[in-house]
């Protein structure tokens, strides 16, 4: 079993830390809130029924991990430095214009996406950050596909029109 687990966390951390982060925009609490995520499914895997894929099921946790621990918190989520991200659009071998250029595109998506409504950014993550497809992100949201292509379509739009309100700026 530990090692079976060692695998499944070998091969979801990544993702689900990324997923979590992008929610909560904050290394620290993110990593703290993937840990109980893997602590979770190690005390449970034993209660999945494999109704939906298990890369569902784990997304699910992680999401309901996450909303359990803003609930606990009773704040607002802040934006803190976004390594990973930061790294994906930084190329170190660029010029420092083009390294300026992208630090400032980081920034206003950062902006975005703390300005969006949590039930849109939630869809637009999942979809076009974690590449999910529809039907992952029905089973992890429990909305109904319909509904899941809505809110992604709601949600670029609010991201499209807040991303060009913060470019004009």
């Amino acid at each position: 079993m530990d090692k079976d687990f060692t695998l499944l966390y070998q091969k979801y951390k990544e993702p689900i830390f990324s997923y979590i982060y992008y929610l909560s925009s904050n290394p620290t609490e993110a990593e703290e809130i993937c840990q109980d995520v893997f602590l979770k499914v190690y005390l449970n895997i034993d209660k999945f029924e494999g109704r939906s894929s298990f890369k569902t099921w784990i997304y699910r946790i992680a999401k309901n991990t996450f909303l359990e621990s803003k609930r606990k918190a009773k704040r607002e989520i802040l934006i803190d430095e976004v390594h990973l991200f930061e790294s994906s659009l930084i190329n170190r071998e660029t010029t420092p214009e083009v390294n300026l250029l992208n630090r400032e595109v980081h920034e206003r998506i950062k902006e975005t996406f703390k300005r969006m409504e949590e039930k849109y950014k939630v869809y637009v993550i999942l979809r076009d950050i974690q590449n999910l497809s529809y039907q992952e992100i029905s089973e992890i949201t429990d909305t109904k596909l319909n509904t899941v292509k809505v809110n992604i379509y709601r949600g670029r739009n609010e991201f499209q029109k807040i991303y060009r309100e913060l470019e004009g700026q």
